[in-house]
């Protein structure tokens, strides 16, 4: 679902945002940041999970047989 936001911004800044995103538009420059820093919030939440154990990744290698160490 798309939403339209009027927000007030430096020109300095959107030129800044433009340039680094390879953009034409404000409108280009915002959204890639809006979505670069969502994206990396997500992976920070992600890390500290798993720092903390609240994820484990867990793996079976596979044996000689070509199965992982749970196959029966």
């Amino acid at each position: 679902m798309a939403r339209n936001v009027t927000i007030e911004m430096d020109e300095d800044f959107l030129a800044d945002l433009r340039k680094v995103f390879g953009v034409q538009t404000d409108e280009e420059a915002v959204k890639e940041a809006a979505m670069r820093l969502a994206k990396y919030v997500r992976r920070q939440d992600f890390i500290d999970d798993i720092r903390s154990g609240r994820i484990t990744l867990q793996y079976d290698l596979p044996n000689e047989h070509g199965q992982g160490s749970s196959a029966a």
